[in-house]
């Protein structure tokens, strides 16, 4: 193999075989040393680009060397040109992208959860933060540069593309992906241009939104305008499709994803004010930020009660994932699954005879309104003799009135009539209206009151309560019962997809952003992903045809791709049900015959606190009741009174 010889070192090296091979050139091992590998150009390298090479060995320390594969000397051939350089070896890590999605993860991070995820993202915004310090700008972020480990530890690679402080001088990184570079960059010619660690601030929060949000691009949504609108446009235009002003900007996130608040708001408002239009200005947060809120979050999350792989933010009240993955039918976390068979069984007929022993709080007792009310000692009720006399007087008036006027031939009969209404009108009640509103509103008030002391009865003291949770815990007894049930027809059903299941697994092998589709590139291919299609088998012609900007033409690429995939798959009769998908629905099982026990076990327990509650609750209420009943009887008497 090649000698070259190190500039700084003076010393020779033997290239080894090589590792891989990228646009600029290849990496090889070296003979004799297992922790550096070498970059060979394909090209050799110009003055500048050696300047800038030299200026990044001076500048190695161990920081740098630690969160990156950081050039550590320069390269010769046997004529003293310069041929490339070595750095640090990067072993056992994948491809930050590989942890986005769910797909993606169930292969390459199988047994990771949502603690995982948040622990790398904030490792990702330390490598950053140590880059900036030391003077530093990535320039060309994009999920490209970066790999995790199984530890979550993280390094940036193809370092030397980035932008270099050396003093006064400046190396600038004259590449970037339109879907990580700040918006007011777009249009911009990049060759020659110095960056900030305010742009590179950008990109940094379009990696962390991939990861937190389950592979989404923040500026991937459904436009409500006429033109279509692609992530490079929508990023140029500050069109953030999951932030507060979403609608303004006509945005609007894609369906199954989660809001951007499921993070809480620390997290949220750094998003927000990373991706408006003020950040372009220099208000962006810095990774220190992020790496302080990110922290947070991992301390503050919690298990699900439903299933212990979920864990999400502690200011939720329910679990984001469960909606998600109900919505979706796709597993979010967990994918390689030990099942925990070692938790005991329970004896469920000892428990439920616990259970049913419970004595209940007994038959409600009557209510004040459901007796006959008389008033209490010393309430005295308004008459209404009066207001009645007064009525059938001015009534018996209009009467003679109305035989008057039988008489009208006779003398006098029109006068005794007009007479006899006239004190029929003056005889008859009349109320003013701010009586009358007084009564009402003292009327209403205090049936407003009656209601709500009525409806704290129902919810504390009614016998309703104590059946209510008799009844749950005779649900999860048939429930508990019924899982072995449960199971063999789960077996059945995985038995009777087994061939949709063989062609899903066959077609998840193409990967959407590792083949070549006429007119599907960057853009596209990341706004499928929002839409949660990365795979031949997520491709369907009725959900293409959903997603902006895609039409007629684009779909039948991808249906086609999809297709010819497809007329490769064999069905294999012979082959069972994967094991991999009966130990999910296990776990799936255990979760939930857990969670069955643990409320059957305390269901004894929790009935007889109910009752004692119950008898607690009555005995506090129901005064409380006989005075709110007497309140809208005293009321009531006054309003009819008038």
């Amino acid at each position: 193999m090649m000698q070259l010889t190190l500039a700084r070192a003076r010393t020779s090296i033997c290239l080894g075989q090589e590792l891989g091979r990228g646009g600029e050139g290849a990496v090889f091992a070296i003979d004799g040393q297992n922790d550096r590998v070498a970059k060979i150009y394909s090209v050799q390298p110009d003055a500048g680009k050696i300047q800038k090479l030299t200026a990044m060995t001076e500048a190695a320390s161990p920081l740098l060397l630690r969160i990156a594969a950081w050039p550590v000397d320069l390269l010769t051939d046997n004529r003293g040109l310069v041929r490339g350089f070595v750095m640090p070896r990067v072993i056992a890590r994948r491809d930050i992208h590989e942890l986005y999605s769910p797909k993606s993860r169930s292969e390459a991070f199988p047994e990771t959860d949502f603690r995982f995820l948040v622990h790398v993202g904030a490792n990702i915004a330390r490598a950053f933060a140590v880059v900036h310090a030391q003077g530093h700008v990535l320039g060309d972020v994009n999920h490209g540069n970066l790999l995790v480990g199984p530890d979550g530890t993280v390094l940036l690679i193809d370092c030397d593309s980035f932008q270099i402080g050396n003093g006064a001088q400046v190396f600038t990184c004259d590449v970037g992906v339109p879907l990580f570079t700040a918006p007011e960059l777009h249009g911009r010619a990049l060759r020659g241009l110095i960056r900030t660690a305010n742009h590179d601030r950008f990109g940094l929060a379009v990696l962390l939104f991939h990861l937190l949000y389950m592979g989404r691009h923040p500026f991937a949504g459904r436009f409500s305008g006429q033109s279509d609108m692609p992530i490079e446009k929508a990023v140029a235009e500050y069109r953030f499709a999951y932030g507060p002003d979403r609608i303004a900007n006509g945005m609007e996130r894609p369906p199954g994803t989660v809001a951007l608040e499921t993070m809480g708001r620390t997290i949220s408002d750094l998003f927000v004010r990373t991706f408006e239009r003020s950040g372009s200005h220099g208000g962006r947060p810095g990774a220190e930020k992020w790496i302080d809120a990110l922290e947070k979050l991992e301390s503050s999350l919690r298990v699900c009660s439903t299933a212990n792989w979920h864990h999400y933010p502690g200011e939720l009240r329910d679990c984001p994932w469960c909606e998600i993955e109900t919505q979706t039918g796709i597993r979010l976390f967990g994918q390689r699954i030990t099942v925990d068979r070692a938790t005991g069984r329970i004896d469920l007929a000892t428990l439920w005879r616990a259970i049913a022993a419970v004595p209940s709080p007994g038959a409600d007792p009557a209510l004040p309104s459901e007796r006959t009310w008389r008033p209490p000692q010393g309430v005295v009720l308004p008459s209404s003799i009066l207001k009645n006399m007064r009525k059938a007087i001015s009534i018996g008036l209009a009467c003679t009135g109305l035989v008057a006027c039988n008489a009208l031939s006779k003398d006098g009969g029109v006068l005794w009539a007009v007479a006899s209404y006239g004190l029929a009108v003056a005889v008859w009640p009349r109320i003013s209206a701010e009586n009358r509103a007084v009564a009402e509103g003292g009327y209403s008030a205090a049936k407003a009151e009656w209601e709500s002391v009525l409806s704290r009865w129902k919810r504390e003291a009614s016998l309703d309560v104590f059946k209510e949770k008799f009844d749950s815990l005779d649900k999860a007894r048939d429930e508990l019962a019924d899982m072995p049930n449960k199971r063999q027809r789960g077996i059945a059903k995985l038995e009777s997809e087994r061939e949709t299941r063989q062609r899903q697994r066959y077609l998840d092998r193409f990967r959407i952003d590792r083949a070549e589709i006429h007119g599907i590139g960057g853009g596209r291919t990341s706004m499928l992903a929002s839409y949660g299609i990365e795979t031949a088998a997520d491709i369907k012609k009725a959900k293409i045809m959903q997603i902006p900007g895609f039409g007629e033409t684009l779909t039948s690429e991808l249906v086609e791709w999809r297709e010819k995939h497809e007329r490769n798959f064999r069905f294999n009769s012979n082959e069972p049900v994967d094991r991999h998908e009966i130990d999910v629905m296990d776990q799936e099982l255990e979760s939930q015959r857990q969670n069955l026990q643990s409320t059957l076990r305390q269901g004894s327990d929790s009935l007889r606190r109910l009752s004692q509650e119950i008898g607690a609750a009555r005995a506090r209420l129901m005064p409380l009741l006989e005075k709110t009943w007497t309140g809208l009887k005293v009321a009531e008497a006054n309003r009819n009174a008038l």
